[in-house]
């Protein structure tokens, strides 16, 4: 059944790529001159910044670490006896985790809960951020403040843009699965078994393959969240241009791609992970 779960999960999200690399190429406008991927942009010695990806980032792991902090404390402060309907919202937010785990990853994958768990809600999170009505800022001329204060270049009004439209987030995410696995390997079987199973495993003539595969993997990851989280908004900003009715009948469909990037962000993850720590067997 994990299998099944797996090539759905992988299968689910290649419709969204195409759509994604045109926005990315040439961006939609979007009502009041607003266009996906243009970034409020601060310059370093380092490279560009975009600061509205980070404020977008932080909202979304505030908002993250209140509301689960609360539904947290409602599952330890309760009796035993007590049953709390804010208690069973995170206990099937933590079954439904420890799942995916048990599925890919098997004996000792709680170990992991940590880790899948917080992509998983950051990522349903962010996503669902994006569906609320930010652009109500603009009435109070909160983003012209905003960025006067923060000293950057600001090419349309502060609203907020899921942090998975960027691709330097995405990127991000997907480069720590990477490391997660790699870490995960390397405690499992020492650094000379990881390196012997993983990469240099026989035959050995696939060694360029083996290789080839852990840059495919996080490439894989970052490219179909952002394609398929920008898809969502170009498709949200055109039936916006037509009409709100649209928009509004569209909102269950985009609540519920939002959960089902997550959902797929965290299992390939979890598989990578649980596919590091088998080798040795």
């Amino acid at each position: 059944m994990s299998q099944h779960a797996f090539k759905l999960a992988e299968a689910a999200t290649e419709a969204g790529s195409a759509a994604g690399a045109a926005e990315h190429a040439g961006g939609h406008a979007a009502e009041g001159g607003i266009q996906l991927g243009v970034h409020w942009v601060h310059h370093t010695p380092w490279g560009v910044v975009h600061v509205d990806t980070i404020l977008s980032t932080l909202v979304a792991m505030l908002v993250a670490i209140l509301v689960f902090g609360l539904l947290g404390r409602a599952v330890t402060m309760r009796p035993a006896s007590v049953k709390v309907k804010r208690a069973s919202a995170i206990e099937a937010v933590v079954e439904f985790i420890q799942k995916i785990l048990n599925d890919f990853i098997g004996h000792g994958a709680s170990k992991y809960l940590w880790y899948i768990g917080s992509l998983f809600v950051f990522i349903v999170v962010a996503n669902w951020l994006g569906l609320l009505p930010w652009r109500a800022w603009e009435l109070l001329g909160l983003g012209e403040k905003t960025a006067e204060v923060l000293g950057v270049q600001a090419p349309h009004g502060l609203v907020y843009e899921a942090p998975t439209a960027d691709l330097n987030t995405t990127a991000a995410l997907a480069i720590l699965s990477l490391l997660m696995y790699w870490v995960a390997g390397i405690r499992t079987n020492g650094v000379a078994g990881f390196i012997g199973h993983h990469w240099f495993a026989k035959p050995w003539a696939l060694f360029p393959l083996r290789m080839l595969e852990d840059i495919t993997r996080p490439l894989s990851l970052a490219l179909r969240l952002f394609a398929n989280i920008v898809a969502g908004h170009v498709v949200g900003l055109i039936l916006l241009g037509m009409a709100y009715v649209g928009a509004a009948a569209l909102l269950p469909l985009e609540l519920f791609v939002g959960a089902i990037q997550g959902f797929i962000f965290a299992t390939l993850s979890a598989s990578y992970i649980g596919a590091a720590v088998a080798e040795h067997h």
